[in-house]
């Protein structure tokens, strides 16, 4: 009897110890169950602290040049000295050449709104009033017969006026392009000394009189006829 008496605790401990294995080693039911999909979709992942947010890109104000207003004389110079965008030295935004009117100004100093000159081309028509001597050179007379004057706007885009491009030269007679602002120029203030160089190639001129931009002159391509 003594010895049945102790093998009975050791079967309790042995059993006792294979009930506590038993629920160590299984999940719970709870455990067990999977998130639903109604689960994940409430799921929202924190922001990254250590990425910074990108701010929104501003865009510098562009600067441009008001000219309503202005006199002739401060229109003027503001269109003689606007810089050309090219960056070459001593360039200028507004052109005359053998393309027509050009307008290609710096960004930051171009106008805000559309500016309007006017643009005038004459017929250089030569006649010859002194032949030639072995002491003296020919002497030559010009008179100017207008072609047309119109008003043109330039800016505050780059581009090219159309129908602005120098009438070409032929036998006894060149062509006068003038570029201006302000009151019509009077014949009496084109260039009375004009030279005969028989280039086919525009070449610049200077015109007088206030509101004056550029000029161009071509020359006639022969006057031996003249």
């Amino acid at each position: 009897m003594g010895s049945v008496r102790t093998l009975i605790p050791a079967m309790a401990v042995a059993a006792l110890l294979s009930v506590s294995g038993c629920s160590e080693d299984k999940p719970t039911a709870q455990e067990a169950r999977t998130a639903s999909p109604s689960e994940l979709a409430r799921y929202t992942a924190a922001p990254d602290s250590t990425t910074p947010t990108p701010s929104p890109t501003k865009t510098a104000p562009t600067e441009c040049v008001k000219t309503s207003g202005m006199s002739v004389e401060e229109l003027t110079d503001y269109l003689k000295e606007l810089p050309s965008s090219s960056g070459a030295y001593q360039s200028r935004g507004l052109t005359l050449d053998s393309s027509g009117l050009n307008f290609t100004p710096e960004e930051i100093q171009r106008p805000c709104k559309a500016v309007k000159v006017k643009f005038a081309r004459y017929w250089v028509e030569v006649e010859k009033t002194r032949e030639e001597t072995t002491v003296t050179p020919a002497h030559y007379e010009y008179q100017y017969t207008p072609i047309s004057v119109v008003s043109v706007k330039v800016g505050p885009r780059d581009g090219r006026v159309p129908d602005t491009a120098p009438p070409g030269g032929s036998d006894c007679q060149g062509s006068l392009s003038v570029v201006y602002v302000g009151e019509d120029i009077p014949q009496s203030r084109l260039p009375f000394d004009l030279e005969l160089t028989y280039a086919t190639a525009p070449a610049p001129i200077e015109v007088a009189g206030d509101g004056v931009l550029s000029a161009l002159y071509v020359s006639p391509m022969s006057v031996v006829s003249c």
